[in-house]
């Protein structure tokens, strides 16, 4: 004979408990240990919520602000090993929370070996011969910790008998957020990629030959040929360089990328200023040998030679840099296809994610709702 089963009321709706669980033994349960993981989870997410910076701020904020951050972490992390560790020991009635349960801790075993006990390793107060390590540690630290308990959180909600598939699921999970943060990252990337294509095209007309004509003359550019070359040197400190910075600080980069382009927002606008300074530089120097050639053949003879001399010297280094910067902005215009790609796959990852799973409901967090 099959068990009956019970029902609980939940706001205005009777939701039934499955078969053989007893209204009091949930109830038992529920306040002994389902409430108290919710709120758990929502202090941990609250704390973290409070230092979730981008990659590129945790890498270059204050010292203040890191120490802040790392100690809101470490306070996270000890919330998660010793607080809600105790919370997820005690077995569930309901078998579907029991296996969400059992999901949550093969989860945060994970977590210990990859975020926990490394932080363990560091002091509780850190030493400033630790911060830069501290710094990337955090970058791979934090998003792990967020996940986890975002996730955990959503499991045990969906898992709780009082869910209800109709409420706003989505309220309670990282998703919106993220796909927010992805759809504005690929805009942005894809708005980097219209502006190279134009930025390209200009490429080697502006940089690359005039490369070529100063290695075949061996001698500062001058006319319409440096004021091409120094109005395409300008566009990229006055144009490309801040649409790089504005996305390394956007949220939704990866770490990896960051550091890619990262090099690229630094490298470009410095070596088109370091080009820009030597051609004037040089242009003052080239300027006054030639005004104090004078008339004594031996002073202009010796003057040509130093005139060959400068633009010889100044010359190739002139090459070196354009070589280099040249290469740079071909290699950011081959990799931002490749990035568009990647954050297009996450992108559809996510809205699929969205639209596949079922919506059950979230739980409000205030104690009305824990009851």
């Amino acid at each position: 004979m099959p068990r009956p089963q019970q029902m609980i009321q939940v706001g205005d709706q009777r939701l039934v408990l499955p078969a053989g669980v007893k209204l009091a033994d949930w109830n038992l349960e529920k306040y002994r240990w389902q409430n108290p993981r919710i709120r758990s989870l929502l202090g941990c997410i609250k704390l973290l919520e409070g230092v979730l910076e981008s990659n590129y701020a945790l890498l270059h904020c204050s010292p203040a602000r890191l120490h802040q951050i790392w100690r809101q972490v470490r306070r996270v992390s000890q919330l998660i090993r010793t607080q809600l560790s105790a919370l997820l020991d005690y077995p569930s009635i309901i078998p579907h929370l029991e296996k969400a349960r059992q999901s949550v801790l093969q989860s945060l075993e994970m977590l210990d070996v990859v975020v926990l006990e490394e932080l363990e390793r560091f002091p509780h107060e850190l030493p400033s011969d630790q911060l830069v390590e501290a710094r990337k540690f955090l970058c791979i630290s934090i998003g792990k910790l967020h996940a986890f308990l975002q996730d955990t959180f959503s499991e045990l909600l969906e898992a709780d008998p009082r869910s209800d598939r109709d409420a706003d699921y989505f309220i309670s999970r990282r998703f919106p957020r993220d796909i927010e943060e992805a759809e504005w990252l690929f805009a942005s990337v894809k708005g980097l990629q219209q502006y190279l294509r134009g930025l390209e095209g200009s490429r080697y007309p502006r940089l690359t030959s005039a490369a070529e004509g100063i290695r075949r003359e061996l001698s500062l550019p001058f006319g319409e040929s440096w004021l091409d070359l120094k109005e395409f040197l300008v566009s990229l400190i006055n144009d490309l360089s801040p649409r790089l910075n504005e996305i390394l600080a956007l949220r939704g980069i990866r770490f990896d990328e960051m550091e890619i382009l990262d090099d690229y927002a630094v490298e470009i606008p410095m070596k088109s200023k370091m080009v820009i300074e030597i051609v004037e530089t040089g242009r003052r120097a080239v300027d006054r040998l030639k005004r104090e050639s004078g008339e004594d053949r031996a002073l202009r003879e010796q003057n040509l030679h130093d005139l060959i001399a400068v633009h010889a010297v100044l010359s190739r280094r002139l090459i070196s840099l354009l070589s280099d910067l040249d290469r740079r902005l071909s290699d950011l215009w081959v990799f931002i296809p490749i990035w568009v790609e990647n954050i297009e796959n996450r992108r559809a990852l996510l809205l699929r994610r969205e639209a596949g799973e079922k919506r059950p409901i979230s739980i409000t967090a205030d104690s009305r709702s824990l009851r």
